[in-house]
């Protein structure tokens, strides 16, 4: 029972770990513009501009657009290492349940505006977050407790 607890522990965080990177610096395949963290411009990130702008809080892009990028690695390395996966799933849970809250609130929506005139992301990435955010509590209930 152990071995299949852990198993499962590997698999889950190896997803959190390629969500994380995902978001935060190796797009796959082909990423539109304002979806990477790291690698967008200034203004350029759709969730954090539209955080800015409605909000007013200028702060918020791109300075906390690079803190979160950094907590989001820093979760995705606690993941890695078995020692601190508990405390990785943990902090990973926040992280995703406030990126959920970011995308419901008014400000932001579920449904994120494309680069690409009238289209939308049709609520993927809010998705993607829900589904992160269930692996994680998955995660902190199934990772095997040391003996």
């Amino acid at each position: 029972m152990r071995a299949i607890r852990n198993s499962l522990s590997w698999l889950l965080a190896l997803f959190l770990i390629a969500v994380f990177l995902h978001w935060t610096v190796y797009p796959w395949p082909e990423p539109a513009v304002g979806q990477v963290i790291f690698y967008d411009l200034p203004g350029e990130n759709i969730v954090f501009s539209s955080l800015a702008e409605g909000t007013g809080i200028a702060l918020f892009e791109p300075t906390g657009r690079v803190i979160m990028g950094a907590l989001e690695l820093l979760a995705a390395f606690m993941l890695l290492i078995p020692p601190f996966r508990k405390t990785g799933a943990r902090f990973a849970s926040l992280l995703f349940l406030v990126l959920a809250g970011i995308h419901l609130s008014p400000w932001v929506g579920v449904e994120l505006p494309s680069p690409i005139a009238d289209q939308s992301d049709a609520g993927a990435t809010f998705y993607l977050t829900v589904a992160a955010l269930t692996a994680s509590l998955l995660l902190l209930y199934i990772h095997p407790e040391k003996r």
